[in-house]
């Protein structure tokens, strides 16, 4: 490591070794406010330091190189500050400064993401509302939640489509009574109708 190199980053180091600045130029002395800052600080450490610190430890760990110059990229590397790493925990929402429930996609607590995704205020998503199926895709779900009626969940889910959808309540109400009214499966006719086999069901050919 040249020496030239290492002063740098050494006269780096010790400009920013040191408590956030922000902290005595901020107006608001709110608890979640000093985090915010401390975190996104944290973050601009390990942005600008990086590089540098990759290059030292790679010849630290290097299994080629003379030991002479492995312990001075090690040395060098303790004069970086502490939160530098890459490993440095910055998770942290930027809007609460919470560290749980926090989605780390948006570095946003996950209260605050599903308020500002339902608002639309989130580029790229969008606030799930029940779609416009066709009418085709209504009959195949009410046949699927018929055959999962057992569990209670479905039988719930079923119940809510049928307040939600009026079409979607009169398939569902016919279907039913087709089920009960039906044929048992060991009727051939019934099979051979409904192009049913033993190992395998077609349900395209249900309707």
């Amino acid at each position: 490591v040249s020496t030239q190199s290492t002063g740098r980053m050494l006269n780096t180091a010790k400009v920013v070794n040191g408590f956030c600045p922000s902290h005595s130029i901020v107006r608001c002395k709110h608890k979640a406010v000093t985090k915010i800052l401390q975190d996104n600080y944290i973050r601009q450490l390990k942005r600008m330091h990086y590089f540098d610190r990759l290059q030292l430890e790679t010849i630290s760990e290097s299994d080629l190189l003379p030991p002479k110059i492995k312990a001075q990229a090690a040395k060098d590397l303790k004069f970086y500050p502490k939160y530098s790493h890459k490993n440095t925990e910055t998770d942290r929402c930027t809007i609460t400064a919470n560290l749980l429930g926090c989605v780390k996609d948006y570095k946003i607590n996950r209260v605050y993401f599903r308020n500002l995704a339902r608002e639309g205020n989130i580029a790229g998503l969008k606030f799930w509302r029940y779609p416009n199926y066709s009418r085709w895709d209504k009959e195949k779900l009410v046949f699927r939640l018929i055959q999962l009626e057992n569990d209670s969940y479905y039988k719930s889910l079923s119940a809510e489509l049928c307040r939600q959808d009026p079409e979607f309540q009169e398939i569902y109400k016919r279907r039913t009574a087709e089920e009960k009214s039906d044929a048992r499966t060991n009727d051939y006719a019934w099979c051979m109708r409904r192009n049913y086999t033993p190992d395998k069901w077609n349900e395209d050919y249900r309707f």
